[in-house]
């Protein structure tokens, strides 16, 4: 059974129409009438139902409409764009300087103001950056392996995060993070820059960024980035405590 056959099943099920009164003949010829409109009315609305359908099917088989429809993506406080092109950026020669404010994990939870999870092993380094988000990174600002970022959400009509510049070459597959929704870039490196509460680009986040895990749970977009495959990924959520 198509999809269309399938809402149409569904629509069918939920439409809630009386059956036939059981009466004398004489009563039932008064309400004749009645009945005949509420068949044409219940036709109209399945007619309806059916023109909707099929016009967003017909969207949906034309690659472009397809295309338009699935350029953008909100998740974890972040919006991710597909596009034709990214921009020509340099890959940065070091982190530093375009995730925060360096300050020592004692620092970061006092300044947070909400639980930070932290994974087994101590970060090399810690930053405080844009919107309360704290930075936990392994390696070096010159070669890190990995980056774990947590930020506050405060409400569902703020600006996003980070916007990330995906191109045909980058992989986004929507995933489970520990029951949350979540998505996995993979693949070719992606354009990304941090945003300010009120929406407008940091320049100095401008980079590239490797494969990147994010989701949102209790209030908090979370973050893992590096050099991972999805399983690794995963895993690391389920460490962080």
């Amino acid at each position: 059974m198509s999809e269309l056959e399938l809402a149409l099943h569904r629509l069918g099920q939920e439409l809630d129409v009386p059956e036939e009164p059981d009466l004398v003949l004489a009563v039932r010829e008064r309400l004749e009438p009645r009945g005949r409109m509420g068949r044409r009315r219940r036709r109209w609305v399945l007619a309806t139902a059916v023109a909707a359908l099929a016009l967003l099917g017909a969207a949906l088989a034309i690659p472009e409409a397809r295309s338009a429809l699935l350029r953008v993506l909100s998740i974890g406080g972040e919006r991710i764009e597909l596009v034709d092109e990214l921009p020509e950026v340099e890959p940065a020669e070091s982190l530093e300087g375009t995730l925060g404010e360096r300050v020592t994990s004692d620092e970061a939870r006092a300044a947070s103001g909400f639980r930070l999870h932290e994974l087994d092993k101590a970060p090399d380094r810690v930053y405080l950056g844009e919107r309360g988000t704290v930075w936990f990174l392994y390696g070096s600002p010159e070669s890190p392996r990995l980056l774990v970022a947590q930020t506050p959400l405060l409400s569902v009509d703020e600006p996003a995060l980070v916007k990330k510049l995906v191109d045909a070459g980058a992989r986004v597959e929507r995933v489970s993070v520990n029951g949350a929704d979540g998505v996995f870039l993979s693949g070719e490196p992606h354009f990304l820059f941090l945003l300010d509460e009120r929406g407008n680009v940091v320049e100095a986040s401008a980079r590239l960024a490797d494969d990147v895990l994010v989701w949102d749970e209790g209030g908090v977009a979370y973050r893992l980035e590096g050099d991972l495959e999805l399983a690794r990924a995963l895993e690391l959520s389920r460490e962080l405590r």
